[in-house]
Parts: C-alpha cells; structure tokens; sequence
C-alpha cells in the first residue's frame, strides 16, 4: 500500500509540476505560516471514549507557478485529543493525548483572478502528505512514543484566500494510517486546521 501510495504522488507530483513550470509566469514565492488545528480520531476498538481537540501548527512552504501552482511545504503539527482507552492502568480516566508531527504536504492548486475589495485570489489546494512521529507529551493514558505508528499518510484539501500582504489558508486533513500500531486500532486522525501567513 505504501509502494503504490508513493508510487501515485511521484506520478503526480512530475505530471503537475510540468504543467506548473509550463507557465509563461511561473513564479516561485516563499512564506511561514501558523495557525491552530481541531483534531479527533474515527472510531477506534482500543478507544473508549475520545473528543476533538485544539492544538497549534506552523511551517514554511514553496509555492511554484501562479494560476496553476505546486507548494510543497514543512510543518512542525501538534495534534491532540482527549481520551479513555481500553488499555490504560487507570481505568476509566481521562487525559490529553498530545503528539508532535513533522509532516511534509505536497499541495496541487488552483488560484482564481477573483479581486474583491478584502480578499483576493483564492485557491484551491489538494495533495498527500507525510508526517513523522517526533514525540508524544507525558500523560495518564499509558500511551507513548512506542505505541503510535512512525509514518502518518494522510489526504489534504482546502481554500485559501490572499488578504492584503497575509493569506488565511483552511485545511482538511484525512489521515489513512491508524494511529496506533496494535493490530485492533482502527482509528485514524481527522483534522481541519486554520492558518495565516506571509509570502514574499
């Protein structure tokens, strides 16, 4: 599954990026960008209860083009949640189950002419992403760096609309990894995520 996942956003990434650097215009603007994130995982057998959380992310990116453009980027990403699992020493308490991620999008978009009087040019984005398990926060749920998987694929899908000198970006995050590597757990992240920034 990893090979052909791979192997599809190679694929991709060359025919997009060909079209992209096509462009009479094809500019390249870099930027930063931080902003806040909800996060909750899709029902899970070795979770007994769970709720969304908010936590925090920023990274900086390349965007290459201008109508049509490819923006790989570089995310340091805290997710967290609120769970009870079925394997905790504690029964039936609830922590905060925070991870660290460094995550590598690769997003394919769009950018309209639009030019209104407070936002202009929005784009469409869309892409995979990678994330790395760097660290997993102290908790009471007995849940650590060990138990989660290392690699997180996940399917990323948003607008995002220049406002002035900043943009404001909103993703949708859908993770296609379990989180943990215990052969029962079905859960996966879901995530939508609000961001502002700067390119030059």
């Amino acid at each position: 599954m990893k090979k052909i996942f791979t192997a599809f956003v190679f694929i991709l990434t060359c025919s997009f990026t060909s079209r992209v650097l096509a462009q009479d215009n094809a500019e390249l603007t870099i930027g930063a960008k931080a902003g806040i994130n909800f996060y909750s995982l899709s029902s899970d057998a070795l979770v007994e209860d769970d709720d969304t959380g908010l936590s925090y992310e920023f990274g900086i990116y390349g965007r290459i083009g201008d109508r049509f453009f490819v923006q790989p980027e570089l995310n340091l990403v805290s997710h967290k949640t609120h769970l009870i699992t079925r394997t905790q020493a504690r029964v039936g308490e609830r922590d905060a189950l925070n991870v660290h991620y460094l995550r590598v999008p690769v997003l394919f978009g769009y950018r309209t002419d639009y030019n209104g009087a407070v936002a202009s040019q929005i784009r469409f984005m869309v892409g995979p992403s990678i994330s790395y398990a760097v660290g997993v926060a102290d908790n009471r749920i007995d849940v650590k760096r060990n138990d989660l998987r290392n690699a997180q694929f996940a399917l990323n899908g948003g607008v995002g609309f220049e406002l002035w000198v900043f943009h404001l970006d909103l993703m949708y995050h859908h993770y296609l990894s379990t989180l943990f590597k215990d052969g029962r757990s079905e859960g996966k992240g879901r995530a939508f995520s609000l961001t502002a920034g700067l390119g030059f």
